[in-house]
Order: structure tokens, then C-alpha cells, then sequence
């Protein structure tokens, strides 16, 4: 009897396919969004917590925490508001624990550039596949997604995205080497260009590079000129590239305590230390500290509220579903009450 049962329902779908399918396909979608709602907030979650249980603690200026944080857990650009180096050289002074000055302002063919230290490295304990950390001037390290998307290795190079092409007084894009490829790692360090802090201030025009004040050819460059200084208009030509022979031409034009920074990653001593760093920094008006793992903890929180609407519209749409199901058979039995009739004439057995 089942199997004479199943028979006419396959017989009877494939005759009325297209409400077959409508009516497979809610039940499957319904079903389908908490399941992958769930397993989507699982996986991120995870790799959320874990990327913020290894960074210890975030120093940048007063904002949101949040956008802070994922800068610098995620390198996710944000209108996040730069902080100073004073910061790092105040934080590394306190000698509390490491101090990391963490740039995430630009981008090399759409990947991110992060401007670090090779304690970074160390805290996430990178392995090379070839080459090693930059030690120069306009050297970087790709990540191993970006390398294989660009299939570039060492000693190729990559240049930096231009801020403004339309602007010859905007920096112009820095032809990068690569001294080194990461291993995979399994998390954002494999999407990104790692470079030196100083690199990335160069990327962003603020440490540059030009032909001596004395070998300028055209006279409408001088702004002005002193005894002790000589202002050159910024249509002259800034190298595009450090080399052997350009590298001394580099300098600045700031405070080097004013030059930004995104945040500093500060690895604690121990717990002593965290605790008097955060209240050190916490002080300041204009700067702030925060621990990783209870920001993204808070921020897994807000997902999980939107995470349980979600589950019960779902709910509701499945009972909606079951609700339009029964009725859609119920008519359909009824409507078919004059062929039963027919087939209990017949001598068919009842049910």
C-alpha cells in the first residue's frame, strides 16, 4: 500500500510540477534560513573571538570602540580617526609590555596595506614561504591570498593605489619590492601587504622622496627661499620608487610626533601591567584603550539579538507554511471526493 501510495505521489507531482516546486521550495527555504543563519553566526563568531583573544589590548584615539578594534583585529577600513605616534612612544615608554604601531589607511590593487613592526609579526608568528620580513625602505610582504591572486612572488613588485590620479599635488603611487610571501594562516593577515611603518607613511606622502632643492630646473617650483630653507611647490616630481640612489633623497615634513597612526596593539606583560596600561591611557581625552575580547564579545552580543529575530520570523514563516500546507490538502482531498466515490463503485478498499 505505501509503495502504491508513494507511486501516485510521485505521478501526481510530476502532473502538477510548478506547485510541486512552489510548495518544496518554501518549506525548504523557511527551514534553510535559521539553519544557515546559524551556521554562518557560528563560523564567524569563532573566527571573531579567536583573532580577539590574540590581540590583547587596542590603544587609538576616543570613537568607537568598534571600529577600532576590527581596524585593528580585521584591518577593515573605517572612518576611524587617526592617532599620533606620541601615543606609541608614550605607551612604549611606560615599558609595560609591547608596543605596535598598527597604519590601516591604504590599499595596494584594492588589497589592504598595513604599516607595522616586526613584532607584529612575531605576535602572530608568521612562517614565510619564500623571502622574509621587509628591512627597507619600500619593501612589503604579501599575504598568501593576495599572492596567489596576483601571482606575485619575491622579488616582483607591487605598486600602492593613488589617492587621487586627477592631482599632481597628491602622492603618487609607490612602486613597492617584495622581499617576502606569508604562509597561509587561515585568517585576514593572508588578504592584506604587510610593509614597514615608515613605508606606509611614505605611501601616504607624508615621508617623500625628490630631487635636492638645488637641482630644481624650474624656477616657478621655489615657493620661497632662505638662508636655512628653500619651500618647493608640490608640482615637482616626488620619486615614485626607493632605490639605492633615491633612498637618502627621503624625508619629512612633520613633527615625526604628530605622524599617524591607526592604533597600537599593546602585548601586556601580564595582567598587572594591562590594568595600569588601560587606566593610563584611559585618562587622556582624546585617546582610549580597549581589550579585543570583551569589545567583540559586546559586538556578538548586539549580532546574537538580530540572530534571534531572525529565528523566530522563522519560526513564524514555517507555521505559516504548515498552516497553507494543510489547507492547500485539505481542499484538494475535498475537491477530490467525487473520485474516491468512483473508486470505492469500483471496489476499491477504503484509505
Amino acid at each position: 500500500m505505501i509503495a502504491g501510495a508513494a507511486f501516485l505521489a510521485v505521478r501526481h507531482a510530476r502532473a502538477n510540477a510548478l506547485a510541486s516546486t512552489i510548495l518544496v521550495a518554501c518549506f525548504a527555504l523557511t527551514t534553510a534560513l535559521p539553519l544557515a543563519a546559524g551556521l554562518l553566526f557560528d563560523r564567524y563568531s569563532e573566527s571573531l573571538t579567536a583573532r580577539a583573544d590574540a590581540t590583547p589590548l587596542v590603544a587609538g584615539a576616543r570613537g568607537s570602540r568598534f571600529d577600532l578594534t576590527l581596524a585593528t583585529t580585521h584591518f577593515r577600513k573605517a572612518q576611524v580617526q587617526n592617532a599620533s605616534y606620541a601615543l606609541y612612544e608614550r605607551i612604549a615608554a611606560l615599558r609595560l609590555g609591547t608596543a605596535i604601531p598598527m597604519s590601516v589607511s591604504h590599499t595596494a590593487r584594492g588589497h589592504v596595506v598595513v604599516g607595522t613592526s616586526i613584532e607584529y609579526a612575531e605576535l602572530r608568528n608568521f612562517t614565510y614561504r619564500d623571502g622574509g620580513w621587509p628591512t627597507t625602505l619600500g619593501e612589503c610582504v604579501l599575504g598568501a591570498r593576495v599572492a596567489q591572486r596576483e601571482g606575485l612572488g619575491v622579488g616582483d613588485h607591487i605598486f600602492s593605489d593613488q589617492s587621487d590620479v586627477y592631482d599632481i599635488s597628491k602622492p603618487p603611487a609607490i612602486r613597492m619590492h617584495i622581499a617576502g610571501v606569508l604562509q597561509p594562516t587561515g585568517g585576514p593577515d593572508d588578504d592584506v601587504v604587510f610593509v614597514d611603518i615608515a613605508t606606509a607613511w611614505a605611501i601616504g606622502g607624508i615621508l617623500h622622496g625628490h630631487d635636492p632643492a638645488s637641482m630644481v630646473q624650474n624656477p616657478a617650483w621655489v615657493l620661497s627661499r632662505t638662508d636655512d630653507n628653500v619651500a618647493i611647490s608640490g608640482a615637482m616630481i616626488e620619486y615614485n620608487e626607493v632605490t639605492p640612489e633615491t633612498i637618502e633623497g627621503y624625508h619629512l615634513h612633520a613633527d615625526p610626533t604628530q605622524l599617524p597612526l591607526t592604533s597600537v596593539l599593546v602585548v601586556p606583560k601580564d595582567q598587572k601591567s594591562a590594568t595600569m596600561l588601560i587606566t593610563e591611557v584611559n585618562l587622556s581625552k582624546t585617546e582610549q584603550m580597549v581589550r579585543p575580547s570583551a569589545v567583540i564579545a559586546e559586538l556578538i552580543a548586539y549580532v546574537l539579538r538580530i540572530k534571534s529575530v531572525i529565528d523566530a520570523v522563522s519560526v513564524a514563516l514555517i507555521v505559516t507554511n504548515a498552516a497553507l500546507t494543510g489547507l492547500i490538502l485539505t481542499l484538494s482531498y475535498k475537491a477530490r471526493s467525487s473520485e474516491r466515490d468512483t473508486l470505492l463503485r469500483i471496489g476499491a478498499a477504503r484509505g
